[in-house]
């Protein structure tokens, strides 16, 4: 019997979980804890063991607003401030810029990037945190106060999940690593993925936990230290380089 009759007139480039080429690459070897498995070409991310990985899921967060105890002023602010992405977990600082109660603020990331602005007395969001709102009281220059965020998924980037067809099939998750199974996630290199939207050469890379693609959207999951090698439209394939430039 001639199970393949016909063939594609040229070979795929590449298929999702690929090394794309011989630059330095650097891979890590996890417990897949995920029921439902890990797909090749998907982010992973530190899972409840030692050694354990998850799959990448739905942004989720917290956050908590506290009044730097050495302010001069009495503002207050709000006590758990709305989380969503981009926002980046650690620590966020407002800053008074003027003694008014009134008084215009600043935003800084937890890297100590200013991100933002506001005012005091007037409901902000700045960087996916909000609404904060800073009680129109006294207010002195050079108060602060702090928004904690806490990552409740996707706490902390483990590697891309690599291609590896010895890896046994399961007929419902054929292109996975299966719970349990010791699965490779590369934490440094280039690896080819699949396309949410158009991208270009050189911009970060987020992904999409609706689509599991890759795009160029800050409202979605943030992938460290990591851009877009190569272009592409709507499910094409990508190369995305990670920690090399």
């Amino acid at each position: 019997m001639n199970l393949q009759p016909t063939y594609a007139t040229g070979v795929a480039v590449g298929v999702p979980g690929m090394i794309a080429n011989e630059e330095k690459c650097n891979k890590v070897s996890r417990t897949v804890e995920t029921a439902a498995g890990i797909a090749f070409g998907q982010p992973a991310f530190r899972g409840a063991a030692e050694h354990g990985a998850v799959a990448g899921a739905t942004f989720a967060a917290t956050g908590a607003g506290t009044a730097d105890a050495t302010n001069t002023g009495t503002t207050t602010i709000t006590a758990s401030p709305g989380v969503v992405a981009p926002a980046m977990q650690g620590r966020y600082t407002i800053v008074a810029l003027a003694t008014s109660a009134t008084a215009p603020v600043n935003v800084m990331r937890p890297d100590g990037t200013v991100v933002g602005d506001g005012v005091v007395g007037t409901p902000f969001t700045v960087d996916g945190i909000g609404p904060v709102t800073l009680t129109n009281a006294s207010t002195t220059v050079g108060d602060r106060w702090y928004v904690d965020v806490t990552y409740t998924a996707n706490t902390s980037f483990i590697g891309l999940t690599v291609l590896n067809p010895a890896v046994p099939a399961v007929s419902a998750n054929p292109d996975f690593y299966p719970q349990y199974f010791t699965g490779s996630f590369m934490t440094m290199g280039v690896m080819w993925v699949t396309a949410g939207g158009t991208v270009t050469p050189g911009q970060l890379v987020y992904w999409d936990p609706a689509t599991l693609k890759y795009v160029f959207d800050a409202t979605k999951i943030r992938i460290p230290n990591t851009v877009f090698d190569t272009g592409a439209v709507n499910n094409g394939l990508v190369k995305v380089a990670t920690r090399l430039r």
